[in-house]
């Protein structure tokens, strides 16, 4: 991300989530660009995936799909 505060990246995804944690992975502040890792509950990760890509680039995707 570039320009958006964590909350406003919190704001945009949580409506989706079951659970929400975001936490930043860089506290460089020379940096332009900050990296967060997120890590959510939900029943469609696409949506999650299309709305944080309105922030900037995601970097990886791990999905665990859970067994009933």
């Amino acid at each position: 991300m570039q320009d958006a505060s964590i909350q406003t990246l919190k704001n945009s995804i949580v409506e989706f989530a079951e659970v929400l944690e975001i936490s930043q992975m860089s506290q460089d502040n020379t940096i332009k660009t900050r990296d967060f890792k997120i890590r959510v509950y939900t029943e469609d990760p696409t949506i999650i995936f299309d709305t944080c890509a309105q922030f900037g680039r995601l970097k990886s995707v791990k999905i665990n799909e859970a067994t009933t």
